[in-house]
Formats: structure tokens, sequence, C-alpha cells
């Protein structure tokens, strides 16, 4: 794998392509833990995505160690952030995941904190209950000004970027949606984050292009890195040879 000191290396992983032959399959590359959580699922689509991009990840850590994908080790933090067995946050190779819909999304890199997440754009039967509680003043502000055929879209952007952010920090949803801001109308940004985690400047975001209906963004912290689109098929053909 590439020097990923500068760069953050980013799969976008169509996951309607795997039957449920395939999926049962790849449940065997999983711990006996990751297994279990798998078995609680009841939902056939959140079921298949747990599995799928689990199993990928073990796969793309795999390749990069030279290992054997049930062999890497997994440690999480309190919030259930994971990385690394034996390696400290953030330090070393770090990871993040998400899925939604028909789409997981995995991101890799070095010595950073970053969080990712995808959303399949759902309506709302009270959307604006969701902005009240979720949203800052300024997003709120922002939202609602908006005419009704854009809204849909702004609410899952800002959405992906409050839980990137939110999962940057290992803290999860359990920070407070509504403690961050983010600016959309130009480059995306974050302009307030709770003062424990630095400077809004300290951050950057960036949004991944997921196609009609989906929206996708990163967050992470320090120097601007790269976003480098790795191609998944290689990685797909791999976890197919292992485990057709």
């Amino acid at each position: 794998m590439k020097d990923l000191t500068d760069e953050i290396q980013v799969y976008l992983l169509p996951l309607n392509q795997f039957d449920d032959a395939i999926v049962n399959r790849s449940l065997q590359l999983l711990t006996d833990e990751e297994q279990g959580s798998a078995a609680r699922i009841r939902h056939g689509e959140t079921h298949r995505n747990f599995v799928m991009v689990r199993s990928l990840l073990r796969v793309l850590l795999a390749r990069h160690f030279r290992g054997e994908p049930g062999t890497i080790q997994l440690a999480f933090s309190p919030k259930g952030k994971p990385r690394l067995a034996g390696t400290e946050p953030d330090q070393g190779l770090v990871f993040n995941v998400s899925h939604s819909g028909d789409y997981g999304l995995i991101a890799i890199t070095y010595d950073t904190a970053m969080g990712v997440d995808v959303e399949r754009w759902r309506s709302h039967s009270n959307p604006e209950s969701i902005a009240d509680r979720c949203f800052s003043a300024e997003e709120l502000a922002y939202w609602k000004a908006l005419p009704p055929e854009h809204q849909l879209q702004a609410f899952h952007a800002l959405w992906s970027f409050k839980e990137a952010f939110a999962k940057a920090t290992g803290e999860g949803i359990s920070i407070g949606l509504e403690s961050c801001a983010i600016s959309l109308p130009t480059h995306p940004r974050l302009i307030s984050i709770p003062e424990r985690f630095g400077s809004p400047e300290d951050w950057w975001l960036n949004d991944i292009d997921a196609g009609d209906g989906y929206s996708a963004g990163i967050c992470y912290r320090g120097d601007q890195r790269k976003l480098h689109y790795a191609e998944p098929r290689e990685l797909v053909n791999y976890l197919f040879n292992l485990v057709i």
C-alpha cells in the first residue's frame, strides 16, 4: 500500500452486488464478537452492510500488513470508534467506516483523528423537529431559508458532516450534534465546535460524491491532506477469492 502520511485513501463500496451466499461466507472473516453483533441485526440490508463493510475493512488492513483478515485485532474506544489493537487513538494507521442504503464507505490514513459518514436521503415526516434538536442556530437558519426542493439534500449534507466530526472525535453522537456548526454554501467547513476539540480551523471537511440520493463526508484534523479515491474492484475481487 502506498504512503498515506499526507493522503487519505477513500473506498466507496457498492454493497448491493453481494448476495446472501457471499454475506454468509464473509461472516467467517469476522471475529466471534463481530459475528454476534451481526446476528443481532434483524434488518436485512443493515445486516448485509455491517458484514460486508467489516469484512472489506479486514481485507484492506490485512493486505496492508501482508496478513490474513481473520488475524487483524481491533480495539474500540468507549464510544465504539475502531482502531488497531495495541495502538493509541488516532496514531499509526487509522481508519473509519460507514454504511447506508447500497453504499459502504471506508477511509484509511496515518496519524490523525478522522471520521466518515454516508447517508441515504430519507424523507422525514417532521424534519423540522429533528433539525431543531440537532442543528445549531446558524445551521437551522440556513436550512430553513432554503427553497423546499433543496432542503432534503442540505439536511443530509449537514447530517453527514456532523456525524463525520462526531466520529472523528471518538465520542460519536453523544457529543451533541447541535454543539458543532457547519457552513455549507461554499466549501464545507466547521465554524464552531466544543472547546475541548480545539479550534474549528484545526479540522477539515470534504464532500464525497456518493451519487444521486446520497450524501457523504469526511472530517479529519491537522494539515490538509489529499483524498485519493481508490478503485474498489481489486479489493472486492480479493474478498471474492477468499470466500468463494
